[in-house]
């Protein structure tokens, strides 16, 4: 086979992958099928020497894979290999039956445990030939995976149906929405109107809209404190205004004609009123005022004044405002897809508008190294690069969809200066940036990064330089795999090298910071650590051999003590994840907190599947003595889809689904009150919760050790910009409300009462958002989500409605041929399905389309 002839062949060939079954094999795996038909004029044989490579995020053939090499299948002649993490190949056997042009094959297999939705499937399939240039496999890369058969029956759209050790049936409850479901779950009250005129809502504020102050750019200008021309330059720039700046503005009234006055208050509040505000609008002078605790609170008070801004009008306002949490913040890992400066700084002023002030940038993982280090190229140079290099000597495996050339998603990184640009960019908006290496698990691009370094200084003969920042040693053979199917993805900790590279990283990440915004905090991940793969390291078996380590359960408490040193020494708060400090999950009792040296350790707690048991180390953690910040995947993580559909984008090992509402619903202050089902979808009582450990229902003791919360972004799944505003937007509104106000409801006991009083304050926000604030993301390039209408016909009549009230709404009578607004109940008389969909708030986008049967009708 010649290049041309692959190049045909990968143009050509069409594959149709295909979920069959996933409740018949009960918990351990699902059944699935791939169709290959070769449509090329080039026949498709055994002698060719062909391999297909795929990415698939769970095992293939679990029963042979990975223990084995290779899984045969020697009816269909062919076999199934793992290359590492997600990354398999598909090759012929001997008994492979040539593929002429429009012959097809079909290869049934099992995979593990379950997948229900089509972005569980990965694009950028792609063909190797000998040493031919690999070729994507053309059906398989549209961003719509439309090579993804339909889950169109429960078998395919469930997850489980089987009888646990207990003896009861563990059974998926979950379906696909109707529109008639829909329209059930989106019944709030349509205002006709914004609920709110300012995001996030404030401690106090009185308007009156039929007086308002008119913003002439030829008339008004800006006076402010000398500490406050950050603000006052950013204000200048949102409403091209004059700005004068005043060491002393003491003169200058704040009833001053068409002013706008920013100022210091003279004496600050306590602690807790840090970035308060007072915002004064008095059109009859006309004048503006901003008085505020910090300069913090003043671009918080600014804020809300451009908020309150339409049409160059503001109305007579009275605000007094101030954060509930110091700690409000958005994660996003752009290790598994780099998503560039551009889209991060677009993030940041969305972020800065809703009074966000922590940006935790998820910047390393197994799948790519994210930011320039000065002395460690190969970081950069091999793993920000993802391609078809087996060795990974230029670049790491093509991961996650990725496909064999340098082009993708898979590939990118932040040059110092791009860093610096982002930090100066978040810290004129307020925002702390904290910068997360994620280690010791996590980190096959660094270890191969890494061990790149080593050949390429062992070739020259400098072998000290060589093992100088090795991460893992080159002899040993590692077989443990981490939760992402991953070998040789985590430090070694019974190397000196290992914190020689850790101390390298925090000292030069501490530089790049220092001459635009200084680091404050460094996070160094600590989670899902495969810590069975040390017991092949020959370094750790010395350590435990020496008896410097009591075992080989003791190395992860040892790793994370010699970076809390290394932290330390650099002056840095620490940040981790819940099991970076809490490394048994059986008795989950976390490092005693005087181990480590730090002023603080910054803990997030991310795991609360409810029914595990783990829900309770939030407040544990606070109660001794760590600072937490909540990041509940239930309700907290972003990569969820948003609703249980095969058709939303997401992963669901959290909960089936994370919507708007549920997060707007989050009460941090009473973590299990959030507890509503188990990953099944059946009811969780609180019986169910405290059967693992009871002692977790400690009430919260040390309030002030909950720093705040965050909304998270992961990003397996999410390859472009679009994609990635649609999983964060407009669930990060909701977190900015909860993490700014603390709602009424939140503190009412009874449950039922909390919930009526939690679905009013709900339809005052969901009429926010879509009658206002989905607009100013319009404005901004916000491709927010957009869920389908819920519709149904009653009488004879069409009704629908839509999740956030003022969305546009569309249907069509004739299969999509022709689309009508609808307004208002409508009578139709049709016989076969109606479509819906809704558009975004500026119209220029659409959902996706769902259908309406015209014979489920509620006459």
């Amino acid at each position: 086979m010649d290049q041309s002839q692959l190049d045909q062949i990968a143009d050509k060939l069409d594959i149709r992958y295909s979920v069959l079954d996933n409740l018949k094999d009960g918990k351990s795996t699902y059944r699935s099928q791939i169709v290959i038909t070769n449509k090329s004029d080039i026949p498709l044989d055994y002698k060719s020497n062909w391999k297909i490579y795929f990415c698939h995020i769970r095992m293939v053939e679990p029963g042979s894979l990975p223990k084995h090499n290779h899984a045969e299948l020697k009816k269909e002649g062919i076999r199934f290999s793992h290359v590492n993490g997600c990354l398999f190949t598909l090759e012929p056997l001997k008994n492979f039956t040539t593929l002429k042009k429009d012959e097809s094959i079909t290869i049934k297999f099992k995979c593990q445990y379950y997948c229900v939705a089509r972005t569980d499937l990965l694009p950028n399939w792609y063909i190797v030939a000998g040493k031919l240039e690999p070729r994507i496999i053309k059906c398989t890369s549209d961003s719509g995976l439309s090579f993804v058969q339909p889950f169109d029956k429960p078998e395919k759209w469930k997850r489980f149906h089987y009888k646990q050790e207990n003896g009861v049936m563990r059974v998926d409850k979950y379906n696909p929405y109707t529109p008639e479901e829909r329209f059930k779950r989106n019944e709030v009250e349509d205002l006709g109107k914004h609920g709110s005129l300012v995001l996030p809502t404030p401690a106090k504020a009185t308007y009156i809209l039929e007086k308002a102050a008119a913003l002439s750019v030829d008339q008004f200008t800006i006076f402010s404190d000398k500490e406050l021309e950050n603000e006052a330059f950013f204000l200048k720039d949102k409403l091209g205004l004059e700005t004068k700046i005043s060491n002393d503005i003491s003169s200058v009234p704040s009833s001053k004609f068409n002013a706008i006055t920013l100022r210091l208050k003279d004496t600050k509040d306590d602690h807790s009123l840090s970035s308060s505000y007072k915002l004064s609008v008095n059109p009859e002078i006309p004048s503006i005022s901003v008085e505020a605790s910090d300069p913090s609170g003043a671009f918080y008070g600014i804020q809300s004044l451009l908020a309150l801004l339409e049409n160059e009008k503001v109305p007579a306002t009275e605000i007094e405002d101030y954060p509930r949490f110091p700690y409000r913040g958005m994660h996003l890992d752009v290790s598994r897809n780099f998503h560039g400066k551009h889209q991060i700084m677009k993030l940041l002023d969305i972020m800065a508008k809703y009074k966000l002030n922590k940006f935790h940038f998820h910047l390393t993982d197994d799948e790519g190294w994210r930011l320039e280090i000065p002395g460690l190229e190969e970081l950069t140079e091999v793993g920000s690069k993802r391609g078809h290099d087996l060795t990974e000597r230029t670049c790491i495996l093509p991961m996650l969809g990725s496909g064999p050339h340098l082009t993708s998603s898979g590939t990118g990184f932040y040059t110092v200066e791009d860093y610096q640009e982002i930090l100066r960019y978040a810290k004129q908006r307020h925002i702390e940036v904290i910068p997360e290496i994620d280690m010791p698990g996590h980190s096959h691009a660094a270890i191969m990064a890494m061990k790149a370094r080593y050949f390429k200084y062992k070739k020259t003969g400098d072998t000290e330089k060589a093992k100088e920042f090795l991460l893992c040693s080159v002899d040993d053979s590692l077989h443990a795999q981490s939760v992402q199917m991953y070998s040789e993805n985590s430090m070694d900790p019974g190397l000196d090298s290992t914190y020689r590279f850790v101390d390298k990283v925090v000292a030069e990440v501490q530089k790049i910071h220092k001459p635009v915004a200084p680091l404050r905090t460094f996070h160094f991940g600590g989670d899902e650590v495969p810590y069975e793969t040390w017991e092949d390291s020959e370094a750790c078996i010395a350590l435990v051999k020496d008896k410097k380590v009591k075992g080989f359960s003791k190395l992860m408490e040892y790793f994370v003590k010699r970076v809390a040193k290394i932290v330390a020494k650099h002056d840095l708060v620490m940040g981790a994840w819940q099991d970076g400090v809490i490394h048994d999950e059986v008795f989950l009792e976390p490092v005693e907190r005087k181990e480590f040296p730090n002023k603080e350790v910054h803990v997030y707690t991310w795991q609360n599947v409810w029914e595990s048991g783990l829900s309770g180390c939030a407040y544990r953690l606070a109660n001794n003595g760590y600072k937490v910040v909540m990041a509940q995947g239930t309700h907290l993580y972003f990569d969820h889809p948003y609703e249980p559909d095969p058709e939303e984008r997401g992963l669901y090992w959290a909960c089936r689904f994370c919507d708007t509402r549920k997060t707007f619903g989050f009460m941090p202050d009473n973590i299990y009150a959030n507890a509503d089902v188990k990953l099944s979808g059946d009811p969780i009582s609180m019986e169910d919760l405290l059967s693992k450990h009871p002692e977790d229902h400690d009430p919260l003791k040390k309030h002030e050790n909950i720093l705040g919360m965050q909304g998270h972004l992961w990003t397996e799944l999410v390859r472009t910009s679009d994609e990635m505003d649609a999983m964060i937007f407009p669930r990060l509104l909701a977190v900015a409300e909860r993490s700014w106000h603390k709602a009424s409801w939140e503190d009412v006991e009874d449950s039922s009462s909390r919930k009526a009083r939690m679905n009013k304050d709900w339809t005052m926000f969901a009429n926010t958002l879509g009658y206002r604030e989905l607009k100013v993301l319009d404005r901004m390039g916000v491709a927010y989500h957009l869920t389908p209408p819920g519709a149904r016909i009653v009488m004879g009549e069409l009704e629908m409605n839509a999740v956030y009230p003022g969305l546009p709404l569309f249907y069509s009578l004739d299969d999509g041929e022709s689309w009508l607004q609808y307004k208002t109940k409508v009578k139709v008389d049709v016989k076969s399905g109606i479509k819906l969909m809704s558009k975004s708030a500026d119209g220029k986008r659409e959902s996706r389309v769902v259908v309406l049967d015209p014979n489920s009708r509620e006459d």
